[in-house]
């Protein structure tokens, strides 16, 4: 009888060890994050194409470090234009997972700050109203146009006889620096070419933007006004 009492007592402190060992492990498979989350998502390929939110973990937002987010986070109700910082919960699932789906789970926990996100405004397709000393400039009697997408940080235009397109970076609410850009090379007398070869120059020299209305003044690094710009909507 002792022997089976025994015996029992093993057993059932085994079955204690055990569920003590799992709660331990369950415990240890969750953590919790900080995300910032941008304010758009942005073309990204997983397994197959698809759009991506874009998160952060700094404690500040810095505009070159945003990574895809390829997962989805349950209970967050993403509203684009507007900028998030969120607490979400991760949980490792079991192995069994399928091959092409994330091994992570992510909950909202809850959201922190949501706010819109000022800098979307530079997003549209604006006249060149002013280049530097030269009022409405036009070339092939047509203006010259800035097309600015935040979301994919890129800027496409026309210079006056070519169009340009590059990577428009570092925006802030305050700041854009315009990328080297890549020109058609189509050739329109010297006229039209003097006219986008300062176009281009002016758009190297950009840092810094303001609005006033409508209009939108792009201002070098000492804070010079080089370009105005005006919503053609």
């Amino acid at each position: 009888m002792r022997a089976l009492i025994t015996i029992g007592l093993m057993i059932l402190l085994l079955a204690m060890m055990s569920c003590k060992t799992e709660k331990i492990t369950s415990a240890n498979s969750q953590e919790e994050k900080v995300f910032w989350v941008n304010s758009s998502k942005v073309p990204c390929t997983g397994v197959a194409p698809m759009n991506c939110l874009e998160v952060q973990e700094n404690s500040e937002i810095d505009e070159g470090k945003w990574t895809f987010f390829y997962s989805q986070i349950e209970g967050f109700d993403f509203k684009p234009g507007n900028r998030y910082r969120i607490k979400v919960k991760i949980e490792k699932l079991p192995d069994q997972v399928p091959a092409d789906a994330s091994s992570l789970r992510y909950r909202l926990v809850e959201v922190l700050e949501e706010y819109p996100d000022k800098r979307l405004r530079l997003s549209n397709i604006w006249m060149v109203e002013k280049l530097e000393d030269i009022e409405n400039p036009k070339g092939m009697e047509k203006a010259l146009t800035l097309e600015i997408n935040v979301a994919e940080r890129r800027y496409f235009g026309f210079s006056g006889c070519n169009t340009i397109r590059g990577a428009a970076l570092g925006i802030t609410e305050k700041e854009i620096v315009f990328g080297n850009g890549a020109m058609t090379r189509m050739y329109c007398g010297p006229e039209y070419m003097d006219l986008e070869m300062k176009y281009a120059e002016i758009l190297k020299e950009i840092k810094q933007y303001r609005f006033s209305g409508s209009k939108l003044s792009l201002l070098d690094e000492e804070g010079k006004i080089r370009m105005v710009l005006k919503n053609v909507d």
